[in-house]
């Protein structure tokens, strides 16, 4: 973004805060404060994009503000090709393709922006946020990062040169890390740290939902996946075509600045973080420090003076209560077991920056929930309830924590106070169907026909494109309504052109053709199509996977098992369990339909072996057959 724009808003900012650090002569003088909300480990802000409401997820690790491609056209605007020829961003999982996109007038810290350029990248078709907003947007100025209660700062430093500027450290003992040399192309926050002894480099990184260790830095620090206490969690996809496996792993001591933590565990990762000869690539640093560290600490950016400051909230550093890796991930501890922090203590934080308002308690709320702090996010949600009773967003965010909790009862009741305060609000009415649908306590049969009209409210409610499309055949699926679960996809694939967001469709529709045993030649073109259509990666592009081409997506293969089996085509679904499982060994739906297979084919032992697997990774994965008319 041109410079001219930055300066004009830090000279509208109407913020006029300021504090002494350390001498009279050094003032932090704060020009801005962003709101975040925390969406579980998805830091989101909100903007505006010619005048309408559009959320982003807040990217230290993102070079240059990026938007999803299906956001651009949901926001009606071109996308073209760079001046300067081809350009490709690079993420976990491989480079994508960069084009652009401009937008007339972008409202960012409440200053409306003209003609701000976004790379626009074909992924994001599952999700509302719009993109990313990178370090081109956020290195106006010194930032201070504290996500655990909502909140972003931006700060003029005057006459501080190098003073500490951990300002609000008055009985908390701070760290810092000298920064790595940063410019245009190499804007990250690198800075070295050591992983059992051994130095390595770490971008502080908010787009990343928890902090990675790559497989090859993890070698030089004496992890393998063979190592004792190492577990295979399954595979991740990220920005890129190429899936990534995962692994959690103990490690003796990690240690950044003056602060050290011994016998925890980091999730370890396949990407690349140097080449063949040892060096450090361009593409990525030897660990990601993400959310989770930036929700465990406050932090602050002195860009100023090349430096890092950070305090220690309390709390595990390297919270692995890991649903997205579910099956497999339950015999994981926390990285709280065991820790020592040399430099840094747990402690409430000053009185000053206690929210005021039901925004505030909020933001604080959600925070707490995303770092599985329950009573306190209840505490804060129910404060802002008291002081804004008639918003519904109080009212839902608390009830998620509810369910979380397990905690049915109140969840529905906050579900039906928003559901009457907002009639048309989508979220609401489908977290009511979701938590009628799933919960034990509820009365099933009392309870369909409100899931049924919930999720009618949710189709009926949403735009033809919007990512809850999915979510929604899924869950007429569940419940046995498969005319509409296939017109939900249909909706999806009718306004998704993307091959990645076609594949994931096809995949759906496959599936609940399968799951329903209905249209099954329907559903193996498919399951066809949706193989062929899935984007491939070479290796160089940061995939480790030994091939030319990174291997087909195993959920799709799972799914066109289910699909095989069917048909009674057994040693078709064993070879399609087969390959799905030699890339992700952990898939309870793959074992088990393997199993059933087997079986059938009259190998008793494999057959038996395969489904207490599955049953092992997921208790309830043989009733989830059983609804299907498929038992052993």
């Amino acid at each position: 973004m041109p410079i001219r724009h930055l300066a004009y808003m830090a000279a509208l900012a109407t913020f006029s805060w300021s504090t002494a650090v350390a001498a009279p002569a050094c003032q932090l003088q704060q020009l801005g404060l962003l709101p975040v909300e925390m969406q579980g480990l998805r830091p989101t802000i909100s903007t505006k994009i010619n005048g309408v409401e559009a959320r982003f997820i807040l990217d230290t690790g993102s070079f240059y503000s990026t938007m999803w491609r299906d956001a651009a056209d949901r926001f009606h605007l071109p996308v073209g090709s760079l001046a300067n020829g081809a350009f490709y961003v690079q993420g976990l999982g491989g480079s994508e393709k960069g084009q652009v996109a401009t937008v007339d007038k972008f409202e960012f810290l409440g200053v409306p922006l003209r003609k701000v350029q976004f790379i626009v990248i074909d992924q994001g078709g599952g999700s509302d946020v719009a993109g990313l907003l990178g370090q081109n947007l956020l290195r106006i100025a010194d930032m201070e990062y504290d996500l655990s209660a909502g909140n972003v700062r931006f700060f003029k430093p005057v006459g501080c040169k190098d003073r500490p500027l951990a300002y609000w450290a008055v009985s908390t003992p701070y760290s810092y890390v000298e920064l790595r040399s940063m410019d245009v192309y190499e804007p990250h926050l690198r800075a070295d740290v050591m992983i059992n002894g051994k130095r390595m480099t770490a971008w502080f990184d908010t787009g990343a939902a928890r902090s990675w260790l790559s497989l090859e830095a993890a070698k030089r620090a004496g992890i393998t996946p063979s190592s004792p206490g190492v577990q295979f969690l399954g595979i991740t996809y990220s920005i890129g075509p190429a899936p990534s496996k995962a692994w959690i792993a103990p490690v003796d001591s990690f240690q950044v600045g003056g602060e050290k933590v011994t016998h925890t565990h980091l999730l370890v990762g396949e990407f690349h973080a140097r080449d063949p000869e040892g060096y450090e690539t361009r593409g990525f640093p030897d660990m990601l420090l993400g959310v989770d560290f930036f929700l465990s600490h406050r932090i602050y950016v002195a860009y100023s003076q090349r430096k890092l400051y950070f305090t220690y909230n309390g709390g595990p550093l390297f919270n692995l209560n890991l649903p997205e890796f579910a099956a497999g991930a339950g015999t994981a501890r926390s990285g709280s077991d065991a820790t020592s922090h040399a430099n840094a203590t747990a402690g409430e934080p000053p009185e000053s920056d206690a929210p005021t308002d039901a925004d505030g308690f909020k933001r604080r709320g959600m925070a707490y929930a995303s770092m599985r702090e329950f009573d306190r996010a209840v505490a804060d949600l129910t404060r802002a309830c008291e002081l804004a009773p008639n918003d519904a967003g109080n009212r839902i965010a608390r009830g998620e924590v509810y369910v979380q909790e397990g905690q049915f009862s109140s969840a529905l009741q906050d579900f039906d106070a928003a559901i009457k305060l907002q009639p048309d609000d989508i979220r609401a009415h489908l977290a009511r169907a979701e938590l009628l649908h799933s919960h034990p306590d509820a009365d099933q049969s009392a309870a369909g026909s409100e899931v049924k009209s919930d999720l009618d409210a949710v189709s009926r409610l949403s735009a033809p494109a919007a990512s809850v499309r999915l979510e929604l055949s899924s869950l007429y699926g569940e419940v046995g309504d498969y005319s509409d679960s296939i017109a939900q996809v249909d909706q999806w694939l009718d306004n998704h052109r993307l091959l990645a967001d076609q594949a994931t469709g096809l995949n759906e529709r496959c599936w609940q053709r399968a799951v329903a045993n209905r249209d099954l030649h329907d559903a193996l073109q498919d399951c066809n199509r949706a193989l062929a259509l899935r984007p491939r990666a070479e290796a160089s592009t940061g995939s480790l996977i030994r091939r030319d081409v990174a291997p087909q997506n195993p959920a799709i293969l799972d799914t066109r098992g289910l699909v095989y089996v069917r048909l009674g085509n057994f040693n078709d679904a064993i070879r399609d369990y087969d390959s799905a499982l030699s890339i992700n060994s952990n898939m309870p739906t793959s074992l088990y339909g393997r199993g059933l297979a087997e079986l059938r084919l009259g190998d008793k032992e494999r057959g038996q072996a395969d489904i207490a697997a599955a049953e092992k990774l997921a208790a309830g994965i043989a009733k989830r057959f059983a609804r299907m008319g498929l038992a052993p």
